[in-house]
């Protein structure tokens, strides 16, 4: 795969039915618009051989399905295409990348009309002592959004010795993930730690983060969402902040909508 500058090989696939199914993933908001292409190589008798390439974008797989699905029968889907369009707009106009060539340029009056139209108020469920212990040695000094990347949240803790910590995340739904100490991201006065494992249907969903050192807990329990940040945005005077925020939880709310 080929995006601008970069060039990503993947090797690994899944096969579903004749067909087999390589992945690019992680592409950041604000390219949606930028155009990927993708070359199929193998080797055969020691020969290496190679597909003519294809170019695809994010705009061109939902441009596509707009055109195709214009019935109400799916309603639930236009919208969240059109969402996910204004959302990479928005982050296009946070980023000041490529701002003359907005991925919504193409959306007709109609297409526009499918989209999300009104914003909610957002909610806050940050709680940096959900759950306490005696004496923590490690203590949460901030939460946010790191909105230059895919939608994920990244924490401050403060630590004076973090060799054998890790960070565990769980979800109301059963979720679990952990976090060890070799990704945590060292900064002025502690550590951020990132996480972003949450679907987009799942905008509005709490994490609850507990640092470990074995198997002992180390810190209290930090609830958090990312509608929280939302909240506690939402009347800022960064008028491109609060524009891109809304647009993602018109997303995320979308995005529950089609996969319920």
């Amino acid at each position: 795969f080929v995006m601008g500058d970069k060039e990503k090989i993947v090797t690994e696939y899944r096969v579903e039915g004749n067909r087999y199914i390589f992945d690019y993933e992680n592409i950041v908001p604000h390219q949606m618009n930028d155009t990927i292409s993708a070359t199929l190589y193998a080797e055969f008798n020691g020969e290496t051989y190679s597909s003519a390439p294809v170019e695809y974008s994010v705009a061109t797989y939902c441009y596509s399905m707009l055109s195709r699905y214009t019935t109400d029968a799916f309603a639930e889907f236009r919208t969240l295409l059109v969402d996910l369009l204004e959302y990479g707009a928005k982050s296009q106009e946070y980023m000041g990348y490529n701002t003359d060539n907005l991925v919504t340029a193409n959306l007709t009056d109609t297409q526009k009309s499918w989209g999300t139209s009104t914003d909610r108020e957002f909610t806050s469920v940050m709680d940096t002592k959900y759950e306490v212990i005696d004496n923590p040695t490690v203590s949460w000094r901030g939460a946010g959004l790191n909105l230059q990347e895919s939608v994920g949240m990244r924490f401050k803790i403060q630590a004076t010795n973090i060799e054998n910590m890790y960070v565990k995340v769980t979800s109301d739904d059963g979720g679990e993930w952990i976090i060890p100490s070799e990704e945590f991201e060292a900064t002025s006065g502690g550590y951020y730690v990132y996480f972003a494992e949450l679907n987009s249907g799942q905008m509005s969903e709490p994490v609850y983060l507990t640092v470990y050192d074995g198997d002992v807990a180390v810190s209290n329990t930090v609830r958090y969402s990312i509608e929280s940040y939302a909240a506690t945005q939402q009347n800022s005077t960064d008028t491109k902040l609060v524009a891109l925020l809304r647009a993602i939880m018109r997303y995320g709310d979308a995005a529950k909508a089609y996969i319920n």
